[in-house]
């Protein structure tokens, strides 16, 4: 399955998340297997892996699924998350995610 890089420039210039509650140095293996919920509270995904994107480190994580064949796989910015007592909340709603990562993904046909 390719990696998707969720990094997409337009979407960060677009969006501007302000701030994270994850601090890069202890991104780590503590927080795979969280779930992923938007800000409006739609859960979208699991973290599967913390990697590092040039001197960037980010979530990589398994979101929904695309003409029901399993789920994405993408980097999300640890700028656009907050780590939670037992979950991730990105500080994207559904809409937004549903924009950066494919035309009609979580709103059902396009």
């Amino acid at each position: 399955m390719k990696l998707v890089v969720a990094l997409l420039a337009a979407g960060i210039a677009v969006t501007g998340p302000a701030s994270s509650q994850i601090d890069p140095s202890q991104a780590d293996a503590r927080l795979i297997g969280l779930p992923i919920y938007t800000a409006d509270g739609v859960l979208i995904g699991q973290v599967t892996n913390i990697d590092m994107r040039g001197s960037n480190r980010g979530l990589v994580a398994a979101v929904g699924s695309f003409l029901g064949f399993g789920p994405r796989i993408v980097l999300i910015p640890l700028a656009w998350a907050n780590k939670e007592e037992d979950y991730i909340q990105l500080l994207l709603t559904n809409e937004e995610v549903a924009a950066l990562l494919l035309p009609g993904f979580g709103r059902g046909p396009p």
